[in-house]
C-alpha cells in the first residue's frame, strides 16, 4: 500500500437503473479499496435535475447494497455542492483559463455546414476573440452565453492502470463548456470539481470515459490539483459481441435479485468479467475475492456475458446456501410465507434440501413447494406423454406396488427400496419400469431427486393418496 490512502468513487447517475457494467464498475472499485486498505464512496450525480429520480438512486443503493458493496461514508450526493462547481469555473475565467461564449447553438451548427455538408466541428474559439468591450457591451445586453475551458497547447497523457500510457494532442480536444447558459454546471466540471473535494486517489470506470479523461485531468492541472490515477475498464459485451444491453436480458441488478440470482453468485460471476479468481467454479465472498484481487491481472479486452456460465455458478451457490436462508428469501413473498409458513420448519427445510441439488435459481423452489406440499396433484398430459408407456399395463402395475406399500408399517428407505425390486423382479421387468410411472405419480413430473428420498419425504399416507390419485387419472 502506498503512503497515501486510497480513496474511490463510483459514481452512477439516477437516470437509470444499476445494470451490470456499473455493478461490474462498483465491485472492481470496492475489491481495490478494500485491497489497498482504502475507502469506498458511492457518488450519486444528481445534477440533471430533469433525468434525475428519488426511486433510482433508492435503486442504486439497494442493489450495491444487496451485492454487498456498501459506501464507507453516507452517499455523496453531487446536486449539494453546485455552488462549489461553479465558484471553480468562475475562478479559471478570473485566471483566464476560461472564456465566455456568447455564440448561439444556432450560429455554432451554422459553421458546421459547409458546400452543403455537415462536417466535424470543434468549437472555432470565435468568442475567444472578442475584445473586452464587445464582453462588456454584450454582458449590458443580457446576452446568453456559456463558459468554455481555454485547452492549452501541447498534449496530455497519462498513464492507465490497464490500457497503459494514453495520450492526446491538446490540438484534438475541444473547449468544452464548463458553465450552461443557465449557470448550471456540465458533467466534467462537477465530477472534477467533486473529485477534489473528496479527495479522490483512483479513479476507476469504463472505458468510455477515456475521452473525458484527457479534458478532466487538463481541468486538474488548471486548478493547481494533481490529477488522481486512471484506470479504465473494457467493456461488457453481449453473446453477440454487441455492447452489452436490455435486449440482452435483465437490465438491472434489481432484476436479477427478482429472477432467483444469488448475490455470492453475480459477485463472483462479475469478478470473471475482466479479472478471474484463482477458481472459476468457486463461490467467492466478498473477503475472499479481497484477498485474491490483482489489479494488474484485468484485461483490457472486452468480456461477454454469458448466461450459462453465470447459471452455472448460481446452481453451485443454491447448493452450498443454508436452508434456513433460502426460506427467508423465499419468505420476503408475502404470498407465498402464508401459504406455507404453517407448514413447520423442520418440513421446509428437510423439503430444501431434497430438491436445491436440481435448483438452478432461487425461484425454482416454489414449483418445488406447490409439488410436495399441495395436497392433490393435477396430472399434465404432456409431461405424462414422456413416459412413453402403455397406460393400461401400468395401472396394474402401480396398483400393485401401491398394495405392496400399504403393507410396511415401518416406511424407510431400506423396506421401500426392497419391496420396490423386489416387486419388479416378481414382475419381470427392471427396476425403472415401475420407478419411471411412480416419480410421475408422486410429482407430476419425468425428472425429480431420488425416489426413496420422496417417498420418504412425502410419508406413507400421501404416497397411497398420490397413487390413488394418479390410477384416476390413468382411467
Amino acid at each position: 500500500m502506498s503512503d497515501q490512502n486510497k480513496i474511490v468513487r463510483f459514481a452512477p447517475s439516477p437516470t437509470g437503473h444499476l445494470h451490470i457494467g456499473g455493478s461490474r464498475t462498483a465491485l472492481f472499485n470496492y475489491l481495490f479499496a478494500k485491497k489497498e486498505e482504502g475507502k469506498f464512496v458511492l457518488r450519486i450525480e444528481d445534477t440533471d435535475k430533469e433525468r434525475s429520480t428519488d426511486e433510482m438512486t433508492k435503486e442504486i443503493i439497494e442493489g450495491l447494497d444487496w451485492l454487498g458493496l456498501k459506501s464507507d461514508d453516507i452517499p455523496w450526493m453531487q446536486s449539494k455542492y453546485i455552488d462549489t462547481h461553479v465558484e471553480l469555473a468562475n475562478k479559471l475565467l478570473s485566471e483566464n483559463k476560461a472564456y465566455r461564449c456568447f455564440c448561439s447553438q444556432e450560429e455554432t451548427e451554422a459553421r458546421r455546414v459547409k458546400d452543403g455538408k455537415v462536417q466535424f466541428f470543434m468549437y472555432d474559439r470565435y468568442c475567444l476573440k472578442l475584445s473586452p468591450k464587445e464582453i462588456e457591451e454584450r454582458l449590458k445586453n443580457n446576452d446568453p452565453f456559456v463558459l468554455r475551458f481555454k485547452i492549452p497547447e501541447g498534449e496530455t497523457k497519462f498513464k492507465d492502470r490497464i490500457h497503459k500510457e494514453i495520450k492526446s494532442n491538446n490540438r484534438e480536444i475541444d473547449d468544452f463548456v464548463l458553465l450552461r447558459s443557465d449557470g448550471t454546471p456540465t458533467y466534467q466540471l462537477s465530477v472534477v470539481s467533486d473529485d477534489v473535494s473528496m479527495n479522490i486517489t483512483d479513479v476507476i470506470r469504463g472505458d468510455d470515459h477515456i475521452s473525458n479523461t484527457f479534458k478532466q485531468i487538463l481541468l486538474f492541472l488548471a486548478l493547481g490539483k494533481k490529477p488522481p490515477r486512471f484506470s479504465h475498464l473494457p467493456l461488457i459485451m453481449g453473446a453477440d459481441k454487441k455492447k452489452l444491453s436490455k435486449r440482452h436480458g435483465e437490465t438491472s441488478i434489481l432484476e436479477f435479485r427478482k429472477n432467483g440470482y444469488l448475490p455470492e453468485a453475480l459477485v463472483t460471476y462479475l469478478s470473471h468479467l475482466s479479472w478471474s479468481p484463482n477458481d472459476h467454479k468457486k463461490i467467492y465472498s466478498l473477503k475472499e475475492l479481497i484477498n485474491d484481487f490483482n489489479f494488474s491481472a484485468i484485461s483490457k479486452n472486452s468480456p461477454i456475458f454469458d448466461y450459462d456460465k453465470l447459471n452455472f455458478l448460481n446452481s453451485k451457490a443454491i447448493k452450498e446456501k443454508d436452508p434456513v436462508k433460502i426460506i427467508e428469501i423465499l419468505f420476503n413473498d408475502s404470498e407465498f410465507k402464508a401459504k406455507y409458513e404453517s407448514r413447520g420448519s423442520e418440513k421446509l427445510l428437510s423439503l430444501i434440501e431434497l430438491v436445491k441439488p436440481r435448483m438452478k435459481k432461487v425461484h425454482d423452489f416454489i414449483h418445488q413447494f406447490d409439488i410436495y406440499l399441495s395436497e392433490e396433484l393435477i396430472y399434465d398430459d404432456a409431461e405424462f406423454k414422456k413416459l412413453n408407456t402403455e397406460s393400461g399395463n401400468m395401472i396394474n402395475l402401480i396398483e400393485g406396488l401401491r398394495a405392496g406399500f400399504e403393507t410396511i408399517t415401518d416406511f424407510t428407505e431400506e423396506n421401500l427400496e426392497k419391496l420396490l425390486r423386489g416387486y419388479a423382479e416378481k414382475k419381470g421387468i427392471k427396476a425403472g419400469e415401475i420407478i419411471h410411472p411412480l416419480r410421475f405419480a408422486l410429482t407430476n413430473t419425468t425428472v425429480s431427486p431420488s425416489i426413496f428420498e420422496i417417498l420418504i419425504f412425502l410419508g406413507k399416507e400421501k404416497v397411497l393418496a398420490r397413487i390413488s390419485g394418479f390410477v384416476d387419472f390413468l382411467k
